[in-house]
């Protein structure tokens, strides 16, 4: 526990230097801790999974199958009973199609899979999809679709429903490169009981390859990127108000990140950068919100980008990702990050 001293301390310093990130010791005795978690059976990146009804869901990635590179790692879906530490991951049914960076939500007592990217190296990696479908007992069933095809925005749970803000669409006719998508500051509610998508309050910067999550009534969005290279901004949505606020920014540009939220605090892990130097972080950083302030963590095991983060029992499960920027080092790896404080 932080006594009032420490949090004094540590509120004081946020306040002397805004948007800082300051050393957990400085506000807390305990440290973080990390742990091997359960390995994927496959290789993946560009992953957003999800925990529903006790377990947790991958589905799709660029991958690596039995030492042969797969850009689209096919249709595979995977999911994991982490109650029983003994059980390994299993195969579910398989995808409609080959995807990555589709996001994965459990809403209404389902899974849903929303967009993503589709296609094969022969006929366009990035063909951008609008559908959504749920998992069923005879397999992935197509719904109806989103607004316009999207990808790698920022996908928040809240109370049944979900939140999209920004990521990318296709900013014309063409959908096929990466040269016909843009990123856009789009902010879309969905009610799963209901079926029914409405437009919020757009986020103010548009961006890509960001994370997020919710504190309270307020979904925080960090990071990501544009074209022009990393960001470091960090924006609040207040669901009370219907809009946006500028927060504390990211202690570095960071992209292709994972997030989770747990004891009101929100975790960022890894991501990349391409400019001026091409590498993949380690760092983790704790956001909190009642102080405006970035706490830098234990750094990541193993550092990746593209990889995913799903909160069960308190904790944060890492899941896949890449140790290198880009397609490459796609990694079976799955680490455990225990928040301490």
């Amino acid at each position: 526990m932080i006594n009032r001293r420490q949090w004094l301390q540590g509120a004081a310093l946020a306040a002397l230097v805004p948007g800082a990130a300051i050393s957990r010791a400085t506000v807390a005795s305990a440290v973080s801790a990390w742990r091997a978690g359960p390995a994927l059976p496959f290789a993946t990146q560009e992953i957003y999974p999800a925990a529903h009804r006790g377990r947790l869901y991958v589905a799709g990635g660029i991958g690596r199958r039995l030492g042969v590179p797969v850009f689209n790692d096919a249709c595979a879906s995977l999911a994991l009973d982490y109650a029983d530490s003994g059980t390994p991951w299993r195969a579910e049914a398989e995808l409609p199609d080959s995807r990555h960076h589709g996001q994965l939500a459990s809403l209404a007592g389902k899974l849903w899979l929303f967009g993503g990217f589709t296609g094969s190296l022969s006929g366009g990696v990035w063909r951008m999809r609008d559908s959504v479908h749920t998992l069923a007992e005879d397999g992935w069933q197509p719904r109806f679709k989103l607004p316009k095809p999207r990808a790698e925005g920022v996908a928040a749970e809240r109370s049944g429903s979900l939140h999209l803000v920004s990521g990318q669409s296709p900013k014309g006719e063409s959908n096929r490169s990466r040269s016909d998508h843009v990123e856009v500051t789009d902010h879309w509610h969905f009610d799963a009981a209901e079926q029914r998508w409405r437009d919020l309050a757009p986020i103010p910067t548009a961006r890509n390859s960001a994370c997020g999550g919710w504190l309270g009534d307020d979904l925080v969005v960090t990071g990501g990127r544009t074209s022009e290279g990393n960001l470091s901004v960090t924006e609040i949505y207040d669901a009370r108000e219907d809009r946006w606020r500028t927060a504390a920014p990211l202690p570095l540009p960071q992209a292709g990140t994972a997030a989770g939220v747990v004891g009101g605090s929100l975790y960022v892990f890894g991501g990349e950068i391409f400019q001026p130097e091409a590498k993949v972080f380690a760092q983790v950083w704790r956001y909190d919100g009642a102080l405006d302030a970035w706490f830098a963590e234990p750094s990541m095991p193993t550092p990746r980008h593209g990889l995913g983060a799903v909160v069960s029992d308190d904790q944060i499960l890492l899941i896949g990702g890449a140790t290198q920027p880009s397609a490459s080092g796609t990694s079976d790896v799955v680490e455990v990050f225990t928040p301490v404080g």
